[in-house]
């Protein structure tokens, strides 16, 4: 079932990523919406992540495209680390999803997701990877299904409407960074 759902994902991604707002999208299967758009701008305000530990992964973003729309997010100190969003809520009941456009990672550097909960457990105060430190770049999609992630266990401690923050970060170095064109959750239930 998670298999159909991303393939009518990449079959129904133009529609996807030319709404706005929480326009319902068909994608031939299900009807699916758009709850959250982050904009390259938008994501550009992001304040560093606050990790357990002061100053790891406290990135910045460094530059501000706005002729090709990206943002330029650059690792801290320690070779990691990125921006944070403020709290959003997701239902899990609506299985969302979450769609990173990745404009570009240079060659050395790698990127990832995370989602941390609101009022998160001494487990979880480092986030949980939504999408592992990796290289996808030139302006591809990377999607992942966020009830793969935030499974039964999560939801017996949190709930199935949980707030959480999303990081966004480059890895690898304290020179590596990413550039994000846009973040957006869909709800495709």
């Amino acid at each position: 079932m998670k298999k159909t759902k991303i393939a009518a994902l990449v079959l129904g991604m133009a529609l996807v990523f030319t709404g706005c707002g929480t326009k319902p999208v068909d994608t031939g299967a299900e009807i699916w919406t758009v709850q959250e758009t982050f904009s390259y701008d938008e994501i550009a305000k992001w304040e560093s992540m606050k990790t357990p530990t002061e100053g790891s992964g406290s990135g910045s973003v460094v530059e501000t495209n706005t002729t090709d729309g990206f943002v330029t997010v650059q690792a801290a100190e320690d070779g990691w680390g990125g921006v944070e969003s403020d709290y959003i809520e997701l239902d899990l009941e609506k299985e969302p999803m979450i769609l990173a456009q990745i404009f570009e990672n240079p060659d050395g550097s790698k990127w990832g997701l995370k989602v941390v909960p609101e009022n998160a457990s001494e487990d979880h105060q480092w986030g949980l990877y939504l999408v592992e430190d990796n290289n996808l770049k030139w302006n591809k999609y990377a999607g992942v299904d966020v009830t793969s992630v935030l499974d039964e266990d999560f939801q017996a401690v949190y709930g199935t409407k949980v707030k959480v923050k999303l990081w966004a970060f480059a890895a690898g170095g304290p020179e590596s960074t990413v550039s994000i064109s846009e973040i957006k959750v869909v709800n495709t239930k």
